[in-house]
């Protein structure tokens, strides 16, 4: 890593983005990038602007795969989406975001405009995009504008975008608010496959539904911290995110060893 969690949520909180690179390990990488191939092997392009007609996409990762609970629960991009949105957090979406050679630019947006809040308001979204091949302007790397984070403006999509480079295994990590967009990609640029893992603040809707996207009998074998990530915790001194009282997730094991223990 080419700097400390703490150096990087002071960026964020600056310009609205950071780059760390080697922020994936040799295991993690890999399983990543094996995963990955057989996903994007069964999707096709998109077919509008914004979901990129030479770009292919696929979500809901978790609900898929196990190849990618570590990078998820990565105690240091804990570390950092809670020093950019507080100590409550979840998994928004996990998705995989490849662009083909001939690709346009994405049209400049914000993710936290799936809330409708005035502006401003405290980070509601952190992204996160995983170089699993490098990032480089001429292959589609994520375009940002520096600094748009605190604007309280509509997109402007005639902004000046910074390109970012990065190499395979770097990490970038944005504040939802700030204005960014998938990049161009020349003819000749070559494929680029991200790795795209969004959280928000615990007290807000997720955009991928983790409680229907994942079976609850999977839901009670996965580790600790990806279960409370997907949404099975409380807030607020467990006022917020209870379930009769109880912790969700002792009620969700409760019913799933009930419903095996059931005679056929």
């Amino acid at each position: 890593m080419n700097k400390t969690i703490d150096e990087a949520v002071r960026e964020v909180s600056r310009d609205g983005y950071t780059v760390i690179e080697d922020f994936l390990s040799e295991d993690q990488l890999r399983a990543s990038t094996e995963a990955l191939v057989k996903i994007e092997s069964q999707v096709e392009f998109g077919r509008d602007m914004f979901s990129g007609t030479r770009t292919k996409r696929s979500s809901n990762l978790v609900g898929m795969t196990r190849s990618f609970d570590s990078v998820v629960t990565d105690e240091r991009m804990l570390e950092l989406v809670r020093g950019v949105l507080g100590p409550d957090i979840q998994l928004s979406i996990s998705a995989m975001i490849k662009i083909f050679p001939g690709e346009s630019h994405q049209p400049l947006h914000q993710d936290d405009g799936l809330w409708p809040a005035p502006r401003p308001h405290q980070p509601f979204v952190l992204n996160t995009m995983y170089a699993i091949d490098d990032f480089t302007e001429a292959n589609g790397g994520t375009t940002l504008v520096p600094g748009s984070h605190v604007s309280t403006d509509p997109v402007n999509q005639e902004a000046e975008r910074v390109s970012v480079a990065m190499p395979r295994g770097s990490v970038l990590a944005w504040d939802g608010a700030t204005w960014h967009g998938g990049g161009a990609s020349q003819d000749d640029g070559g494929e680029r496959c991200g790795l795209n893992i969004n959280y928000n603040a615990g007290w807000l809707k997720q955009q991928e539904n983790q409680f229907v996207c994942i079976p609850q009998e999977v839901v009670v074998i996965l580790p600790k911290t990806l279960q409370r990530l997907l949404g099975y915790q409380t807030s607020f001194g467990g006022i917020l995110g209870s379930a009769h009282g109880r912790d969700p997730l002792d009620v969700v094991t409760d019913r799933v060893r009930s419903s095996i223990q059931e005679p056929q």
